[in-house]
């Protein structure tokens, strides 16, 4: 009698147990404040412009950061606007600006938001540089 009784009370103890054991490892264990996904489009060919104000040239390639893996197309069919838009803010870039050791995380905030605005999106957060090179 007592191991009925033990029986009727300890299963479904154990039931439950399994059933809150459950919800935290799959449910409360899913992080749903994951870190926002980044795409990126690298434009193939580099940037090559003159050096405002002197004989100089700048020469620098451009990965392209967005929150959306939906706008390599776009990007693709408007690479002639993105490339005159970064264009148009390297080339009022003068020998100190482009030898300052802050001038990349300058142009980083400036590019997104010129190519945004000349897309007309809000995908774009930010570039990377590969080479950055003045001569």
């Amino acid at each position: 009698m007592k191991k009925k009784v033990i029986l009727l009370i300890l299963v479904p103890l154990l039931i439950a147990a399994a059933g809150v054991s459950g919800y935290f490892f799959f449910l409360r264990n899913k992080d749903t404040s994951s870190e926002p996904q980044i795409y990126t489009y690298d434009i193939k060919d580099s940037f090559v412009t003159n050096v405002k104000d002197s004989n100089k040239l700048f020469k620098t390639t451009i990965v392209i950061v967005a929150n959306s893996d939906q706008l390599t197309d776009l990007l693709t069919q408007k690479e002639y606007v993105v490339r005159d838009t970064i264009l148009f803010l390297l080339r009022n870039l003068t020998e100190e600006d482009i030898s300052s050791q802050t001038i990349q995380d300058t142009l980083r905030p400036k590019i997104a938001d010129a190519l945004n605005q000349a897309l007309g999106i809000d995908s774009i957060t930010s570039v990377y540089f590969g080479d950055f090179v003045m001569q």
